[in-house]
């Protein structure tokens, strides 16, 4: 039997079953591509963190320890005018000879909590500078 107003009823509820299909895969592609975005946002701040940490220890020649200090300063400078937490990042800072090598770790994760398994824990960085 044929009754009136059955064929909306199916358009209707076919497009609920098209948007059940799609919208999972909707929003892992957007929530993943912020937590993602996020990190490479992240691991951009902490490289150049350590490539300033590492050139502000170089210029200190004399005294070992005001380069240790002034490279530890310098990156995480870097980091808090980077938009970044820098009292929870990890810097390291090493003197080898004639060089400083500077290195910073940062935790990341996800921040909507959706790709924990897929982005890295952390954006790791290592410079080093000839004094």
């Amino acid at each position: 039997m044929d009754r009136p107003g059955r064929p909306e009823a199916l358009s209707r509820g076919a497009a609920a079953l098209e948007l059940a299909l799609v919208l999972p895969l909707l929003l892992l592609v957007v929530l993943g591509g912020i937590d993602w975005g996020f990190y490479f946002f992240a691991e951009q701040v902490v490289v150049n963190a350590a490539r300033e940490g590492a050139r502000a220890g170089s210029l200190e020649t004399l005294d070992d320890t005001a380069a240790r200090a002034d490279a530890e300063a310098a990156a995480r400078l870097f980091l808090n005018r980077g938009g970044l937490d820098a009292p929870s990042a990890s810097v390291t800072v090493s003197l080898t000879g004639d060089s400083v090598a500077v290195g910073v770790v940062y935790p990341t994760g996800s921040l909507t909590g959706l790709s924990n398994l897929v982005v890295p824990d952390g954006a790791r960085a290592l410079a080093e500078m000839r004094r």
